[in-house]
């Protein structure tokens, strides 16, 4: 591993502005730079389905024994563009206070590209070797969701797409979408209020039953995306918001599904309206067992670098999800980055170099 010239490309990867939806020149990028590894390169045609100009990107390198894909996302969040990074003396790379630095999940496509120029010039016995970039990962991982799974052969993935070094992560919930709409009676508000059914009131009364944040061990929930449009002198005859369930276990999902849609029917019967839902389950549930071979070799790579190793249940969202749902054993892990969709935004160049190293010392078979 050179880390000068990972320090270097990172730099260059975060010049590249790459909002979700506008990856295309970062695509271009990253083909003409595994091409010149001569790797073999195919994007795909996912950018018409999210509504990208770019595509996923796939590359593999040939190897001895079981092939193993790693995974990190070409796209950023606003505002990405003119990013001005900044190095301190501790060698921790900052954005330049306007803009976020893009280390999420630059990073990660940084180290995997590193990897993958340090085996060529070593030399060494590796395992066959897949690569992933995807596009549009911020909003929906839609990129995952759209990749063509048919060109992977790899049964174990590393996902690279999260903050904390030394952090496996193992387990993500299930991630589920509600859309409300409550249905009223339009009235006139100061001739005729009676005629009318208040959806407003009727919405209010249903989300101030349902709870917010951590609302047992396993599940975490938010109500978000409250409108009632119209004007004051008349009574609001619809009213729509939004929610999501995350949860480690089915059981809780549905018990608070139950909840949800006992005080939906309570608030609309007690205001005389009723209501319509819409769900979407964006991700099932992913976990990978701790005695895996993935996490074994993981753990066992960690302590070679002086390291120990620590398995997490998270419950934000990565392609490491959709790669789960594919019969892919899939594991995030931190490269360092923090403060991530902020102007804060930060990684020290210290742990993006432990965590190169790691995945060099992943693929190693001699």
């Amino acid at each position: 591993m050179n880390a000068a010239r990972l320090f270097e490309r990172l730099l260059r990867y975060i010049a590249c502005d790459s909002e979700s939806g506008d990856e295309g020149a970062f695509c271009t990028l990253l083909e003409a730079e595994l091409r010149c590894l001569k790797l073999p390169v195919f994007r795909d045609g996912a950018g018409v389905l999210c509504g990208s100009n770019g595509g996923n990107l796939y590359a593999s390198l040939p190897g001895v024994g079981e092939p193993i894909l790693f995974c990190a996302h070409m796209d950023t969040v606003s505002p990405g563009k003119g990013i001005y990074p900044v190095l301190d003396e501790d060698r921790v790379l900052y954005s330049g206070g306007d803009t976020i630095l893009g280390a999420d999940d630059k990073s990660g496509i940084a180290a995997v590209m590193e990897m993958l120029e340090t085996l060529l010039e070593s030399g060494l016995c590796h395992r066959p070797i897949e690569v992933l970039f995807t596009i549009c990962e911020e909003n929906g991982l839609r990129g995952a969701r759209h990749a063509d799974y048919s060109r992977l052969r790899s049964r174990q993935a590393v996902v690279l797409d999260s903050g904390r070094p030394h952090v496996i992560i193992n387990r993500t919930p299930i991630h589920e979408s509600w859309h409300v709409r409550i249905s009223g009676k339009s009235a006139h508000a100061g001739v005729a209020p009676e005629k009318g059914i208040h959806a407003l009131k009727a919405a209010a009364a249903a989300v101030a039953e349902i709870p917010c944040g951590r609302v047992d061990e396993a599940t975490m929930m938010n109500v978000g995306s409250f409108l009632s449009p119209g004007s004051t002198n008349l009574v609001p005859a619809e009213a729509n918001f939004d929610l999501e369930i995350r949860s480690h276990e089915e059981a809780r999902v549905q018990y608070w599904s139950n909840e949800i849609a006992s005080a939906l029917e309570r608030a609309c019967v007690s205001m005389g309206a009723h209501h319509t839902v819409t769900k979407e389950r964006h991700t099932g549930l992913l976990y990978v067992p701790e005695d895996s071979k993935l996490i074994r070799d993981l753990v066992d790579a960690y302590r070679e670098l002086g390291l120990e190793a620590v398995l997490a249940r998270g419950f934000g969202g990565s392609d490491a999800s959709l790669l789960f749902s594919h019969g892919i054993e899939a594991v995030n892990i931190g490269t360092g980055m923090r403060n991530i969709h902020s102007l804060e935004e930060s990684i020290p160049m210290s742990d993006l170099e432990r965590v190169t190293k790691l995945i060099f010392k992943l693929v190693q078979t001699g």
